[in-house]
């Protein structure tokens, strides 16, 4: 997949297969400005890096004693571009994972946002000065997730969300972004060309994680 953007960056698809591991990933190409280019690279690279390593200890594991078992796609991560113009890029991946330890496969969300101009990473409370005030706003949002296997799904996402409790939610919201142990939610933040979403972990049996998404104007919005 390509896609070129107005500002001249061209964004081109790589894969990265082994051991059980599948990955595609963005990488931005741009013969006018190649050292921006490759401090956005940058950015993707180690949130690679960083998703792979919270599977590291699960994809190692040996297989039992005796056994011959063959995973080939153990972890299989994808992405879709949620925002690429001028302003800012944000990447949202998809990590599917199946264990054979596991009792069932996981679906995991994680983003990456650039700020171009500051060529730097950016994450929830860029966008949203208070993030704690999310614990009384983000049942507000739409939810973008379809799940037609749940009878009254939004609702019971709604529910689960408010079972959480006000400070809980304030620590989720307040890790947002982080890829890693510390991200107490699992929350996730991204961009559209005119809204900001946000991706929360929820157990499985609602689906592994579920988006919301407001308007909300940010620099670059028009």
């Amino acid at each position: 997949m390509e896609h070129i953007n107005g500002d001249g960056y061209e964004i081109k698809e790589k894969t990265f297969q082994r051991n059980g591991i599948y990955i595609v990933y963005p990488t931005i190409v741009s013969e006018a400005n190649s050292e921006r280019a490759n401090v956005w690279n940058n950015i993707i690279w180690q949130d690679i890096a960083d998703i792979l390593e919270i599977y590291s200890d699960y994809t190692l594991t040996p297989t039992p004693e005796g056994e011959n078992l063959y995973l080939p796609d153990i972890l299989r991560i994808t992405y879709d571009i949620k925002r690429s113009d001028s302003h800012y890029l944000s990447i949202f991946y998809t990590a599917n994972f199946y264990s054979p330890y596991a009792a069932y496969p996981s679906q995991m969300v994680y983003t990456t946002n650039i700020e171009k101009m500051n060529n730097r990473r950016v994450k929830l409370s860029d966008f949203i000065t208070n993030v704690g005030y999310l614990t009384y706003d983000i049942n507000s949002w739409e939810i973008v997730t379809k799940n037609d296997g749940i009878k009254e799904y939004s609702q019971a996402i709604r529910d689960y969300i408010n079972g959480l409790g006000k400070e809980i939610l304030r620590m989720g919201f307040e890790s947002a972004d982080i890829i890693g142990s510390d991200n107490y939610l699992g929350i996730f933040s991204y961009l559209t060309p005119d809204k900001l979403g946000v991706s929360i972990s929820v157990p499985n049996y609602l689906g592994d994680h579920v988006e919301f998404e407001r308007n909300l104007t940010v620099p670059g919005t028009d």
